[in-house]
């Protein structure tokens, strides 16, 4: 099995999933609808204390993570392409679009489906104070693809 592995950009991107003023709130539902797979359906939503600690088991940063299961019948492959479309940067954005824009952002894409019996991917997309896990499955007899959100953020 060799893994593919795919930088796609490390390049800025919008990302609204963490509040800019102290008035806004960030919550479960507004989070999953930025990363929310078109028409998917959505099951176990949760968001809570990412617990972050340090080698001593003290706590360190407050975070947040959060995380759901979203299942559609559209391919692997539609799935990812409409990541890789999303998680691409439009350099013909507007202004307004652009001053919103944060810090830089890695994404990788990997494909770990060689040999195996199901369609297996990863994407991981990283930035000053999030960190974003997809990880899209689809067994060969299976009807849907299995969209696996984790999503932290650094308050």
């Amino acid at each position: 099995m060799r893994p593919i592995i795919t930088l796609l950009f490390a390049a800025v991107w919008i990302s609204t999933a963490t509040p800019s003023t102290a008035d806004e709130q960030l919550t479960l539902m507004s989070t999953i609808l930025q990363w929310q797979y078109p028409h998917s359906k959505l099951s176990g939503s949760v968001m809570s204390d990412a617990a972050t600690v340090n080698a001593d088991g003290k706590r360190t940063i407050a975070s947040l993570v959060c995380k759901t299961t979203m299942t559609t019948e559209d391919s692997v492959e539609k799935v990812i392409a409409f990541y890789k479309t999303k998680l691409t940067p439009n350099p013909k954005a507007d202004d307004k679009t652009k001053a919103e824009w944060k810090d830089g952002q890695c994404v990788l894409i990997s494909d770990e489906s060689a040999g195996r019996p199901l369609a297996l991917h990863t994407i991981l997309v990283t930035a000053k104070d999030t960190s974003t896990t997809l990880t899209v499955s689809r067994g060969k007899d299976e009807t849907e693809t299995h969209i696996n959100w984790k999503h932290y953020v650094r308050l």
